[in-house]
């Protein structure tokens, strides 16, 4: 008796501080700002794909792991010696975040890292005085990169963030920066 006395005093005090810092999972929506290049193989060069609305949901499992699912819209157009081009398109990616989030006295931060998959479709249109091209592209590619997220208070977070992937021989930066609300 006193040997199931003294396990079960153990259990609950080694217990108590894991149900002092109950972590509960979250969901989370946010609406941002994004701006992607991409960095081509065979001319060796830069292009501006152009600055973007983000749509973002999120789900953390515990202080370790979270999902996310964002969908991005970028355009851009320019023109250059009697040429025009016009670059629109959307990314679709589903994501793991992989960090530790520290918690502070009103402010929550998670520096992470992540790995997932994007879906990537494009229509490009290249216009001149004598004619007019139309090209679409659209591929699936692994995405990684690194980010931090910080909460304020019970509701509000935001995130930044850097992604890369890689379509059709091109590699695709993209900064983006969200804001949105926990429940």
């Amino acid at each position: 008796m006193k040997t199931l006395f003294t396990t079960l005093i153990s259990c609950s005090l080694l217990a108590a501080p894991t149900f002092a810092n109950n972590f509960d999972s979250q969901h989370r929506v946010g609406l941002g700002f994004s701006k992607t290049k991409i960095n081509e193989y065979f001319t060796d060069s830069t292009v501006d794909w152009g600055k973007g609305i983000k749509l973002e949901y999120g789900y953390e499992f515990n202080r370790l792991v979270g999902l996310n699912v964002a969908y991005t819209k970028n355009k851009d157009s320019e023109s250059n010696y009697g040429v025009s081009s016009d670059i629109d398109g959307f990314n679709i990616k589903i994501d793991a975040d992989i960090g530790y989030k520290f918690y502070l006295e009103n402010l929550n931060i998670k520096p992470y890292g992540l790995i997932g998959l994007a879906h990537h479709n494009e229509e490009n249109s290249l216009s001149w005085d004598g004619g007019k091209l139309n090209e679409t592209y659209k591929d699936t590619s692994i995405v990684i990169g690194l980010g931090a997220r910080a909460e304020f208070g019970a509701h509000i977070y935001t995130d930044m963030r850097v992604d890369y992937a890689i379509y059709d021989d091109a590699d695709y930066d993209t900064f983006s920066w969200t804001i949105g609300y926990r429940f």
